[in-house]
């Protein structure tokens, strides 16, 4: 039932509004409007009445903006306008701001519902600052807050619009920011020269301009882009920041009357622009401090990133090319070079300053002053820039030391494009980048002298290994050469065991001697060397033994090497002599495999078995006392020896893999265990 009620307002006062209209407005040719001041004031309190009236009726603002555009749509029809015309879009902004300026007034008084007296003028400004404060404070964006303001602003003076101009110190001009009156694309387009019209002047002069003669309004020529034709009064006020007399903009009100403006509401329209220019510097400084905010997040980001891309290189000269093609992105340069000068260097030698590394363009030095700025940038350790003469004209050097804990290195200097200087921010950048810079330096340093160092020690490693092999073989030579001639006396076999032995650590020292094995080498080559020392030593004539050495990938380090060879010799050596005992062949296979961090190494035979609950540690043999002794002392390992069946015999040695190398303890020899 309400809403039919509703319903029947609207439609009775729409009817209303229009006839007032068509009465104002009569169509045909020999209608008389009237002045255009008299046409534009028609429409305004025609549609004023309407929003107050609506109001009244309990209709809500959106339907009384309905109607209001169907009855102007109405309007326009009747006397040939239409939307795209200037003249038209200013009649419907006067005609649609009017009803809003009706409806809210009549709303937001409780006395104007039931026909009482308004509120007094003094009260509804100062609710009206109320109003801009909320807005101010509401954290609206800029644009959302002028237009707030501008329309509380106009409704408050009971203007015809309003506007909102913000002073862009770039340009030193005036542009308008929110609107109410105006042509809705001249918002964010138009822009006034301080000086010009009514609006230019108060922004020249810092103070309340008011202006009443058509044509002064907008400060140019032609008035239409703005739509501010129709208007005939007006009154600005700069946007000012007091503290500093400093100039933010202007709010302006236009009337179309003829209108005297108040001292009161010059005043009140000075509070107004006081909390706008006040809040307009703190979005401003806001967005500065942001933006700079924003850029050293950027300027931080590219550091780490040219940081990280300088530290991915061990390479000297690698480095030292990131350092100055990284410099040059960091600043955005025109050049980089790190130079290098000679310890104990005179200051008027030139030669003792040479470059490292150059990035970017190529420009020919016409005097000494590049090479004496370098100098003496290494020897205070503090950055220094100088304008440097070229053949192609003048460049500004700017030059930082690259020092690190241990020495001063050289310097790195930038030329900077013309009329481009180091700023705070790069600065702090630079030398950032410097030390860090300093510090891939050293590393660099310090791995090229620990491959120096790495490639002495490997070579007298090497060198030790094919000594130590060459004396060995020596030895053996001399046993064999004992055994020949006493092949048939008794202890002609503990000669053959001796020349096999020593044989083995030869062989390990064969190995160990090339430079791809200086770390260690796999369980699967050193029997192989193991074996093909026993077809000559071990084996007496007319005895075949076949070796199966399955491949493997068990790395021990050097020190276990000789170990595993001496325990595999020992392994064959009691496989031969006793499993193989009266036979005419036998197999040996051999093979290790790993598991949680243990070697484990197999040694096998197919000749005779072990007598049961055989215990190796309680054997009176040599062979079996050196196999434990080297087990259990330098592998720390357990040794087991059993047989499966009725024949062949299984040896098998667990012990941790060492992960410290031969090469580690010589480098470090206090980490070397004992043993």
């Amino acid at each position: 039932m309400s809403k039919m009620t509703n319903s029947t307002s609207i439609s009775a006062l729409a009817q209303q509004l229009d006839a007032e209209l068509v009465v104002a407005y009569p169509a045909g040719p020999d209608a008389d409007a009237g002045s255009n001041e008299q046409t534009v004031s028609a429409i305004r309190d025609a549609f004023g009445r309407f929003g107050r009236e609506s109001v009244v009726a309990g209709i809500s603002l959106e339907d009384a903006m309905a109607a209001s555009i169907d009855t102007l749509q109405g309007l326009f029809e009747r006397l040939g306008g239409h939307m795209g015309d200037p003249m038209t879009m200013r009649a419907a902004g006067i005609a649609l701001a009017a009803v809003s300026r009706g409806y809210r007034a009549t709303s937001e008084s409780p006395a104007g519902m039931n026909g009482n007296p308004p509120m007094p003028t003094q009260l509804s400004r100062l609710a009206a600052l109320h109003r801009v404060n909320r807005a101010i404070t509401a954290h609206l964006e800029l644009s959302d807050m002028l237009e707030t303001t501008v329309r509380i602003v106009t409704e408050t003076m009971v203007s015809d619009g309003a506007a909102v101009f913000l002073y862009d110190e770039a340009t030193a001009s005036l542009a308008l920011r929110a609107a109410v009156g105006l042509h809705p694309a001249s918002v964010g387009a138009h822009t006034i020269r301080p000086g010009d019209g009514v609006t230019g002047r108060a922004a020249s002069e810092l103070q309340p301009v008011v202006g009443v003669v058509d044509g002064e309004i907008s400060g140019l020529p032609d008035g239409s882009h703005l739509g501010d034709a129709a208007y005939a009064s007006q009154l600005a006020v700069p946007l000012i920041l007091h503290g500093k007399q400093e100039l933010v903009g202007v709010l302006t009100i236009f009337n179309v009357a003829r209108r005297r403006f108040e001292p009161e509401e010059i005043t009140f329209l000075q509070s107004v622009a006081s909390e706008l220019a006040i809040s307009v510097e703190n979005g401003r400084l806001y967005g500065l401090t942001d933006g700079r905010l924003r850029r050293k997040i950027e300027e931080l980001g590219t550091l780490q990133r040219v940081s990280r891309t300088v530290a991915s290189s061990l390479d000297l000269g690698d480095v030292l090319r990131l350092i100055a093609e990284q410099s040059v992105v960091l600043v955005g340069a025109e050049a980089a070079a790190i130079f290098r000068v000679r310890p104990g260097a005179s200051d008027d030698d030139s030669t003792d300053t040479r470059i490292e590394y150059f990035a970017g363009d190529q420009r020919t030095v016409i005097n000494d002053r590049r090479d004496l700025l370098v100098r003496e940038v290494v020897a205070s350790g503090s950055a220094q820039t100088i304008d440097i003469d070229y053949a192609d004209g003048q460049g500004t050097l700017f030059c930082l030391p690259l020092r690190s804990a241990r020495e001063m290195y050289g310097a790195l200097c930038i030329r900077m494009k013309p009329d481009v200087e180091i700023t705070e921010d790069q600065l702090g950048l630079l030398q950032a980048f410097t030390d860090s810079a300093s510090l891939a330096i050293e590393n660099a340093q310090l791995y090229q002298q620990a491959r120096r160092s790495l490639d002495t020690v490997s070579a007298l490693l090497q060198e030790m290994h094919h000594r130590v092999r060459n004396n060995l073989q020596t030895v053996a030579a001399l046993l064999s050469l004992q055994l020949r001639a006493n092949v048939d006396a008794p202890w002609a076999g503990i000669i053959r065991e001796a020349i096999s032995r020593v044989q083995a650590i030869a062989g390990v020292h064969d190995l160990l001697s090339d430079e791809q094995r200086l770390s260690g080498t796999t369980v699967d080559v050193i029997a192989k060397h193991v074996a093909d020392e026993a077809h000559v030593t071990m084996i007496p004539p007319g005895m075949t033994v076949d070796f199966e050495i399955l491949p493997g990938n068990v790395t021990v380090p050097s020190r276990q090497a000789t170990i595993v060879a001496l325990i595999i010799n020992e392994l064959i050596t009691n496989a031969v002599s006793h499993g193989f005992k009266g036979r005419t062949s036998g197999r040996v296979s051999i093979r290790t495999w790993t598991h949680a961090g243990y070697v484990t190494l197999e040694v096998a035979n197919n000749g005779r078995s072990v007598p049961r609950n055989f215990e190796p540690s309680h054997s009176t043999g040599l062979g079996m006392r050196i196999i434990g002794r080297l087990v259990q002392s330098d592998l720390h390992g357990e040794f087991t020896l059993a047989s499966p069946g009725e024949s062949g015999t299984i040896a098998r040695v667990t012990f941790p893999l060492v992960e410290e190398e031969e090469l580690g303890d010589i480098l470090h020899p206090a980490t070397r265990r004992p043993g």
